[in-house]
């Protein structure tokens, strides 16, 4: 699923038909409106043809320089060329490679078949041509850009290229003239049987859409080119009746049932958005707003589906036909027909016909209703980690598609998707493990003697192998911080009173918190108490930048923890993101440095130093007692004791180890 996405080349053909998606609404709304009294008319339920409406053959006409034009201007933008320019030089190319539009001998303006797939083709290659021109400094006219505005030098410098790029259609339209002779006519699908025809046809649509193309435009296209069928008529193939009404139930891919299936299944909550933008279009067998929101275009998990319930329907419908309940009338009918009215309609009122449709649309429900709770799954893997830390419930907050902001929404899916999917590889790595703690020592930096502990977070997998910490940043991602210094807490607690029953003396522990756990001022409070009834004082480390999340609350909260005995440590201080005047602020006991300032690198040995020495006393005078982690070498332990550290830690003092290897060192307490 991710790979497609991060095509950059489907991406901006999907983004084309998002970009054309309001034109195609309003036109389709308004060719639904202007048609709604011969619907109405029981005279004329049988016969709708695309003659009587025009609003409808201009439509139909439009689409391929819909999509030239939406293409063009996006590409432009993507290759850094002038928008006008390349838009008007992409649409010439376009006219003269497919006869879309010509003048002829009397001076009158005619069109030829236009093709959605012929569009994108002309229009990707024309933009190809004038991007590499373009780069070949000798066809720029201007390359002083000083003194000229920068709007006229892109303009005058996409002369040149773009003549070429015409010429270039030109030429290739020339060779095409003299190599094609082929009269088309021998080649028409005609000679094959209708439902041949119908299933080459949804073939090719299905293909279409799963590479983001407009299926039915693309395949209509194609059909009329090969059937030489004149633009102004839009049927391509024989039942095409047949194919709206019963293998194109709510759009392409049979999708009228999805939105419903969304919104009456509360585990789909995090597509309602999309469903509750989708289902009155849906009505109308517009469904490109589930097609590109949901995503189904594009998405690998409904590629099966998708292609499947059509020939489902098919095969239903035709038993039915083959079996006398119903004969589809000979007479085009409007494809934006309601479903239930499309199906009375194009049989002249027969009621099994009616009867045949909703098994399709239950059927199309059942076909479609596994993958959408694959889908919702991928989602929800949040509220299953969540679980693992003791937890009820988990929400999220629902993306809502905003075509004015696609590439925006692009890339927040695609992170979303790239974090579900580590988020999955966490979850699996936890099946049948278990949350432990692990505690680093922290030592007098002179005597070495033990001063406290810290707690680590690790995981057990399965077969009893410790898992580093590497999964917390992905669990922070999502929303999970305040669930795992829960979870720590209650650990924590639960170790030191194993410890008392033993009879030892437990030293003090340092604990992390993330600003989330900081800023809830209920666990805050829980947590206050039930270190006053145990008579337990901890250190609380807090990086430097949580302080610039909401201030004063975090103020406040500092407070109480220190007036209830417990001591604030700053850690990771020189990770990236200190600053000195943040050292005027911070309310705290102790400064803990990170190990970037205790391992130098060595080309920058002496400096580091320095920096280390500077740092160090600027603590101290400052009021600050100094904790250096990360040390690892008898050299950097002497360095730390000649700069008057007061603690150390790190592995050359004592690795992380579990509770049980921990009682042996409470001796030298």
């Amino acid at each position: 699923m991710i790979n497609l996405f991060e095509s950059k080349n489907l991406l901006i053909i999907r983004e084309t038909f998002l970009s054309l998606l309001p034109i195609v609404l309003v036109m389709n709304t308004l060719v639904l409106l202007s048609g709604l009294t011969n619907l109405l008319d029981p005279s004329k339920m049988t016969v709708i043809s695309a003659h009587d409406n025009e609003l409808h053959r201009l439509y139909f006409f439009l689409k391929p320089l819909f999509v030239n034009l939406s293409l063009s201007h996006l590409l432009a933008r993507e290759k850094s060329l002038d928008s006008i320019g390349t838009v008007l030089i992409a649409m010439v190319c376009f006219f003269r490679i497919s006869g879309f539009l010509s003048i002829n001998e009397s001076s009158q303006l005619v069109s030829s078949n236009g093709s959605i797939l012929i569009s994108i083709l002309c229009t990707w290659i024309a933009i190809t041509l004038l991007q590499y021109f373009s780069r070949i400094s000798h066809f720029r006219l201007i390359r002083n850009k000083s003194n000229i505005n920068p709007r006229l030098i892109n303009t005058f410098n996409l002369m040149i290229p773009g003549l070429l790029t015409v010429f270039s259609f030109e030429l290739t339209r020339q060779l095409l003239g003299f190599i094609v002779k082929i009269d088309i006519s021998n080649i028409q699908l005609r000679e094959i049987s209708g439902i041949q025809e119908l299933i080459l046809y949804k073939l090719i649509s299905l293909f279409a859409w799963c590479f983001g193309l407009h299926g039915e435009h693309s395949a209509d296209g194609i059909f009329r080119l090969i059937n030489n069928i004149p633009s102004i008529e839009i049927y391509g193939i024989q039942l095409k009746a047949f194919h709206d009404v019963f293998m194109n139930i709510g759009g392409s891919g049979s999708t009228f049932i999805v939105p419903f299936l969304i919104l009456f299944n509360k585990p789909m909550t995090p597509f309602k958005s999309i469903a509750q933008l989708s289902l009155i279009f849906s009505f109308f067998n517009v469904n490109e707003i589930l097609l590109f929101g949901l995503p189904i275009v594009l998405n690998p998990l409904f590629v099966i589906p998708f292609c499947l319930a059509p020939f489902v329907n098919m095969m239903i419908a035709l038993t039915a036909i083959h079996f006398g309940a119903f004969s589809i009338s000979l007479n085009p009918i409007h494809w934006m027909l309601p479903p239930i009215y499309s199906a009375y309609i194009a049989t002249n009122g027969s009621g099994w016909a009616i009867v045949t449709q909703l098994l399709c649309i239950i059927i199309d429900g059942c076909i479609y209703f596994p993958f959408l709770v694959l889908a919702s799954r991928q989602y929800r893997t949040p509220l299953r980690l969540l679980k693992l830390f003791g937890e009820d419930a988990y929400s999220f907050i629902n993306e809502e598609i905003d075509r004015q902001q696609e590439r925006l929404f692009l890339a927040k899916q695609k992170s979303a998707l790239n974090d579900m999917t580590a988020a999955q590889k966490v979850l699996q790595q936890f099946q049948g493990g278990r949350f432990i703690l692990y505690f680093q020592p922290k030592v007098d930096a002179v005597s070495l003697k033990l001063l406290g502990l810290e707690a680590l977070l690790r995981f057990e997998d399965s077969r009893g192998k410790i898992v580093p910490p590497t999964f917390l940043p992905i669990l922070y991602q999502q929303g999970l911080s305040k669930v795992i210094d829960k979870k720590v807490v209650s650990m924590v607690f639960s170790q030191i009173l194993q410890w008392r029953r033993m009879g030892l003396q437990v030293p003090a522990l340092a604990i992390n918190f993330d600003k989330d756990f900081l800023l809830d001022r209920k666990a805050i409070k829980e947590f206050i108490s039930q270190a006053n009834k145990e008579q337990i004082c901890f250190y609380i480390e807090i990086t430097e930048h949580t302080y610039t999340v909401e201030w004063e609350t975090l103020k406040s909260v500092i407070h109480q923890l220190r007036a209830a005995g417990h001591r604030i440590s700053i850690d990771d201080f020189g990770a990236g993101y200190s600053s000195l005047n943040s050292l005027l602020v911070l309310e705290a006991d102790e400064i803990k440095l990170d190990r970037k300032l205790v391992v130098a690198h060595e080309i920058e040995a002496e400096r580091g130093q320095v920096l280390l020495a500077s740092t160090i006393q600027l603590c101290h005078d400052l009021g600050f007692a100094v904790v250096a982690e990360g040390v690892e070498t008898s050299f950097q332990l002497q360095l730390l004791q000649r700069y008057g550290v007061e603690v150390i830690q790190g592995y050359y003092v004592g690795k992380p180890m579990p509770s049980h290897e921990v009682c042996r060192l409470f001796r030298s307490y």
